[in-house]
Parts: structure tokens; sequence; C-alpha cells
């Protein structure tokens, strides 16, 4: 059996309906595949950047901030499902494999993710190319990243606004549409996904 990775953008989280929302994309999109929720930074993160902008950090402290940020963001939406967001890397894997045999019944998590991203990288690297450590790299590249390794049957964007018309993914990059990493980890996930979720 298959799984779902969504990253859901950040800058949803203003949406007072955000988790109803989410369930209804799940019934109308995803209804038989388990499907695991990555939220992005956010406001918490823009933070971080503000902050970035004032005192020049190192751009390796600055990234380890912005991953914790994306801590919190997990903890906010689980939060809205009235959940317990799934941190631990051994846990996740496991769910991985239950997704794919099937003993798993189609759901929605949310998982933190950044232990997994931090001890996983080499293998998403191995798969995906190099990939930086600044802000180059945000949550569409993590996620997608991961999704590539874990081998997840489909990869949504649920994101703000429509997917900038007839632009491939470098294009969308140069546009901020997607951070300037997920080009590269595009070609290796088989199945992408768009939703805007703001507009339904």
């Amino acid at each position: 059996m298959a799984f779902a990775v969504w990253k859901v953008g950040g800058s949803l989280f203003d949406l007072p309906d955000l988790a109803d929302r989410l369930f209804r994309l799940h019934a109308n999109y995803e209804p038989r595949l388990p499907t695991v929720i990555i939220p992005g930074g956010g406001l918490f993160a823009d933070a971080v950047r503000q902050i970035d902008q004032v005192h020049r950090l190192d751009p390796r402290h600055s990234h380890h901030l912005a991953l914790d940020a994306m801590r919190l963001s997990a903890s906010l939406v689980a939060g809205m499902f009235q959940l317990q967001p799934v941190k631990d890397v051994s846990q996740q894997l496991a769910d991985i494999e239950a997704f794919q045999r099937g003993s798993e019944p189609p759901s929605i998590q949310v998982w933190d993710v950044i232990d997994s991203w931090n001890t996983l990288l080499p293998q998403v690297e191995t798969i995906c190319g190099s990939i930086p450590s600044d802000w180059r790299l945000t949550s569409d590249a993590i996620a997608g990243g991961l999704a590539a390794l874990w081998g997840a049957e489909r990869f949504v964007l649920v994101k703000s606004i429509d997917r900038p018309a007839l632009r491939d993914w470098q294009a969308c990059a140069e546009e901020g549409a997607v951070d300037e990493v997920f080009p590269d980890i595009a070609p290796h996930l088989p199945n992408i996904k768009w939703v805007n979720l703001r507009a339904q």
C-alpha cells in the first residue's frame, strides 16, 4: 500500500478552519491513503529570518533555528487535529513500513521531521545530491527530500497560492513559489500535486 506526504505551508496558519480544510482535502483527494503532514515554518521561521536580518547570524545557526521553527509548527498543527506530533525517527520509519504493508488505516498524522532530517540527510543527498544548510533550503525541499527517501507515492504542496501557470520548478523557485532547492528534489518525486488550500 502507498502513502502520501503533504507539505502544508506556514502561510496557511492564519486560516481559522485550517484543520477542517485539511480533513476535507484528505476526504476528497486521498481517502484511501495514510497521509503524513509536514508543516512549514510559517510565522516562526519568519521571526527567525527577521532576527537574522538584524544580527547577521552564522548561516548554519540561523538554519538550525529555522529547523526549530518547523518543530513549533508541527506542534501547532498537530494541536489543531487534537494530536501529538510524531517526532521519533524510529517510530516514523516503523509507520512507513506499516503504510507500505497496508496495515495502517488511512488517516492523517502530523510529523515533526527535524530529527529524521538531521539523521537521514546523508541518505537524502545520496538520492537528490548535495543540499545546502542555509536559507536556500526550506520546508518545501525538506519535506520533498524525505518523501523521496521514504518512497511516498504522492507528494502534495499545500499552499496559499496557485502554482504559477506554465512554469517548471526552476521558474517556480525563481518566483519564490518554492524554495531554491526544490527543483533539485522534484525529479525524485514520482507524483507531485499542488493545492491552493486558501482558495478552497
